[in-house]
Formats: C-alpha cells, structure tokens, sequence
C-alpha cells in the first residue's frame, strides 16, 4: 500500500527548516515542501512540487518563491522523448535523465534511491537534472549510489568532493546527510 509520508528537516551548515511531504497521487508520486534559510546574509523562501511516476522517474518540477528581493518560478519539465526543459527552453545536457536534484533539498535524493531499488551490497551511478542554487541554473550533476546497510547509502557527488554515509528512513526519505541536514523526530 502506497502511504504518505512527511518530514520535517533542520539545515546544518547554515539557519534553516525544511517541511517535506512525499504522497501518491494516481500513477505516481508528488513531493512538496518548503525549504527556508539565510545563506550568508540573504534569506531564501522556496516552496517546490516534483512529479515522479510509480517507478520514480521525474515527471516535472515547479518552484516558486524568493532569494532577498529576487522572485524565483521556475517550470521544468520531461517530455515524453526525454528531453528537459526549464520554462521552455530546452537544457543542453540533460536528455534522457531520470531524476531531479534540487540543490537546497535532501528530498530530491529520494528520487534516485527509490528509483535505483538497491539491495545491500550493489552500487549504481544516476545521472541527475540539478539546479545549482548558486546561479540558479541547470544542469547534469553525477552522483553515485552504494546501499551498504538496510538504512545506510554511500552517496559520492564526485563534481563537488563530497561523499558520506546517507541515513534513510524505511520509506527511502533521508534522514540524515552529513554537515548539511537531519530529520527531527
């Protein structure tokens, strides 16, 4: 039976909150949350939906909000070909990914451990459409993927050296990413 489920993570390398909800819907999921945070002295709001279909391949995502007096909507889609667009223009890159990662969110690595449905022991490596919150563009980010306990991933983002041990919960939602978030109970 497909459930719901929510969270509620605190940001650890700078002040902020996440409220997260993953919940079935028809043929497939939906993630929503709200993400809000001071990175250095300016405070982002960012509210965010992202479609996956039952398998967990990302449909679309959509984001509004604001960064100091920057609004922020952003529109990005998959068409059925496989090819993204971010508010209809095609992003170079990117044809045929899977998952979504939105850069200010843990949520967004459930797509990819969802959809790869690792068993201990196995390793894979997902290419992901990633918004870099930096410059608010996008674009192909690798990641890599080794299960090695029940509730524990390897995760390497080899273009930004990091690499930790990912706790999750028993529905795949983090729970704890090293140095950047952690679920409260």
């Amino acid at each position: 039976m497909r459930q719901e489920r929510t969270v509620l993570w605190n940001r650890l390398d700078m002040d902020g909150m996440e409220a997260c909800r993953f919940r079935p819907m028809g043929d497939g999921w939906e993630i929503q949350g709200t993400a809000s945070y001071r990175e250095n002295s300016t405070v982002v709001s960012l509210t965010y939906s992202v479609l996956c279909t039952d398998d967990w391949i990302s449909r679309s995502a959509r984001i509004v909000g604001w960064q100091g007096d920057r609004d922020i909507h952003i529109d990005l889609n998959r068409a059925p070909n496989g090819k993204w667009t971010v508010n209809g223009r095609h992003i170079d890159g990117t044809d045929g990914l899977f998952d979504v990662d939105l850069g200010f969110t843990p949520a967004t690595n459930t797509i990819a451990i969802r959809r790869l449905n690792l068993a201990i022991g196995e390793e894979a490596e997902s290419t992901a459409v990633w918004l870099d919150v930096t410059d608010w563009s996008w674009k192909p980010l690798r990641q890599m993927y080794r299960r090695i306990a029940e509730n524990e991933y390897w995760y390497v983002s080899p273009e930004h050296s990091y690499e930790a041990v990912l706790t999750i919960d028993p529905f795949g939602v983090v729970a704890t990413y090293p140095s950047l978030w952690s679920a409260l109970p």
